[in-house]
């Protein structure tokens, strides 16, 4: 089994209601989960292979709670990754490196083996807003969120001490989301969203 670990920042859209009810174990909010995940890794490895500055995302889609399965995921890897960095990032985020955050245990769940895609991506935070590109595949826009008495912005932070992608994530919204790669389409609006750093296996 490969040694790989990672420190970085996390942006994450998905469908449900503020919160996700999949992160406490819950039936998503419509039934079905779709969501985008990505990573902008500021220091890391895979054995002696440096990830530092790369990027890496998940397009993910399950119609139903992710547990029962029958998931489809879209890999995007950083096309300024060199072969071995390839190599490296597809094997982490197939799963087929071993633990460390939700790679292993998603694609357990999935139906078929994720495609993946090499591309241009593009993940810009300034505080609470975020803007995410993924080549023409994908692209998403996130925002805080804000109150529906007075429009001011909330200030909110999920813990999870036992989370398997983050412990602790700033609660946003997701403006915008919409995913258009082959064999996996969906869109969402006004919905959940996250943003975190991130430590695997350190």
């Amino acid at each position: 089994m490969a040694n790989w670990w990672w420190k970085a920042d996390y942006f994450e859209t998905c469908n449900c209601a503020y919160g996700c009810p999949c992160n406490i174990n819950a039936i998503p909010t419509d039934g079905t989960c779709q969501a985008i995940g990505a990573w902008a890794i500021k220091e890391g490895a895979y054995n002696d292979i440096r990830l530092d500055g790369l990027k890496l995302a998940q397009f993910v889609y399950w119609p139903n709670p992710i547990h029962e399965g029958n998931g489809r995921a879209v890999i995007y890897i950083d096309e300024q990754a060199n072969e071995a960095q390839r190599t490296a990032l597809t094997e982490i985020a197939t799963g087929n490196a071993g633990p460390g955050g939700p790679f292993e245990i998603f694609s357990s769940t999935y139906s078929e083996p994720p495609k993946v895609v090499f591309g241009s991506m593009q993940l810009e935070r300034s505080n609470k807003e975020a803007n995410l590109k993924f080549g023409d595949l994908a692209h998403a826009e996130i925002e805080p969120v804000r109150s529906a008495m007075d429009n001011s912005v909330a200030d909110v932070h999920m813990v999870l001490p036992s989370g398997f992608i983050w412990q602790d994530a700033e609660l946003v919204n997701t403006k915008l989301c919409e995913v258009n790669a082959d064999g996996l389409k969906f869109r969402h609006e006004n919905s959940n969203a996250f943003l975190s750093e991130v430590a695997y296996n350190i």
